[in-house]
Formats: C-alpha cells, sequence, structure tokens
C-alpha cells in the first residue's frame, strides 16, 4: 500500500494480536464476540493513529528534503524509516515532534466531539459500551503522545532532546547526552518494572537501553566518516 508516495508495510508481528485473540476466543464466555470485535476494531485504530503519527514525521521531513523509504506498521508501534535525516537542530526538532502532534491532535478532536455531546472526559475503569470507544480512542492518543516525549531513543523525545542540545553543542555531544539520558531512563524503568514484579516488561528496558547505545555509536561513526572524507578531499586538493 502507499500513502502520499511512501511505501506501508504490516510488520508480520502484526497478524500475531489476531492470531491470539482466535485462539482465545473461548475464554471470554458469553460476550465472546463482543469482546473479540471490539479488539480487533481497538488493534485497528491504534495502528491507524500510529500510521498517522508516522505520516506526520515522514511529511514533515519530506519538506525538509529527506525522504522515507517506507513506513512499517507493527502491533503497538510504528517506524518511517527515513533516509538524510537532517542534522540542523530545528528542523530535527519538528521532524520529531510531528509524530506525536499528530497523536495530540487526534486526542483534541475526540475531546471536543465528546464535549459537544455532552459526555465526560474522565477514562473508563470497566469497557461496558461501544459508547466509549471515542473516549478510549482519546486516552489511546493522549498516552501515545506523552509516551513518545519520553527522553530516549528510539522515542521522539531523545531525539527532541537532541535536537535542543545541539543548539548549544556539537551534533555528538548532544547525542551523548541525549543517549546517556535514555540509558539512565530505561535504567530506572527497568529498576521499577523489577520493583513491581513486572518482568514481562524488562524487555522494554532492556531495548531503550541498547537503543541509545545503538544510535551513539552510529553517530560516532558518521562522524569519522565524515572526518575520514574531509581529509581526503583536502589532501586531493593539495596535490
Amino acid at each position: 500500500m502507499r500513502i502520499a508516495g511512501i511505501d506501508v508495510h504490516l510488520h508480520w508481528t502484526f497478524w500475531l494480536v489476531p492470531v491470539c485473540l482466535v485462539c482465545n476466543i473461548f475464554g471470554f464466555g458469553e460476550q465472546v464476540w463482543f469482546v473479540t470485535g471490539v479488539s480487533l476494531f481497538l488493534l485497528l485504530n491504534l495502528s491507524f493513529c500510529v500510521l498517522l503519527h508516522e505520516l506526520g514525521h515522514a511529511l514533515v521531513a519530506r519538506r525538509f528534503g529527506a525522504t522515507t523509504k517506507d513506513i512499517i506498521i507493527a502491533p503497538f508501534g510504528g517506524l518511517a524509516r527515513l533516509t538524510g535525516m537532517p542534522k540542523n537542530p530545528g528542523q530535527e526538532f519538528l521532524i520529531s515532534f510531528a509524530g506525536p502532534a499528530v497523536n495530540l491532535v487526534i486526542a483534541l478532536l475526540f475531546a471536543a466531539g465528546i464535549i459537544f455531546a455532552g459526555g465526560s472526559l474522565i477514562p473508563p475503569s470497566v469497557f461496558e459500551s461501544l459508547n466509549q470507544l471515542p473516549l478510549i480512542l482519546l486516552w489511546i492518543n493522549l498516552v501515545l503522545f506523552l509516551l513518545n516525549l519520553i527522553p530516549a531513543f528510539p522515542m521522539d523525545g531523545g531525539r527532541m532532546l537532541r535536537s535542543i542540545l545541539a543548539r548549544r553543542m556539537s551534533y555528538l555531544q548532544a547525542t551523548v547526552i541525549a543517549g546517556r539520558v535514555g540509558q539512565f531512563t530505561a535504567l530506572f524503568f527497568s529498576f521499577y518494572v523489577a520493583l513491581e514484579q513486572q518482568f514481562l516488561l524488562l524487555p522494554v528496558g532492556i531495548f531503550l537501553f541498547l537503543s541509545a547505545q545503538f544510535e551513539l555509536n552510529r553517530v560516532r561513526a558518521s562522524e569519522v566518516n565524515e572526518l575520514e572524507r574531509d581529509s581526503a578531499e583536502a589532501d586531493s586538493a593539495e596535490r
């Protein structure tokens, strides 16, 4: 599928959620079809919101001359694979913030509709009616907005923090500081979930920690390549 000239793919893990729902379909009792249908509906809407989030990144990046190879949608996240990401701090900030901004706009639109209809914005503790779907989607988008502001790579907040730091220091130094902040955040998260005995969430902390290190290594390698290229060009010019 192509949207705005960008290829969009579903990651193979996307299909694991509906398969799991089908495998557990008999555990829902009398509400089997209701629970299954609502779960699949929420999955599709979550994926659509994630797609809009990634399109936000891609379209703003295009405005600054960067291209998007493709967008990959997974069950609970997505990735816009950008090429030629600008190192200009202002441009990187806008590209990084564009995704969360889309989720915030969606949340505000749902909030306005609910208020106009005379509803409450308090999140429901138990799902009881299809009328609660707009409210759930509001909070899903609000959570996506807040989560992506966490200053840890590969979250958008990590790149936004780097772009702010890069206004006063080199791109590499900004990446080092943002990366260390991200790793501290990952360690704090891992410690908290371990303390709460939520061990299934530990891989998330490990992933965030390694992602920060990967980004730091990538930028360091890029800086070395640029220095070597500049040195080679200088030697060629002297000859």
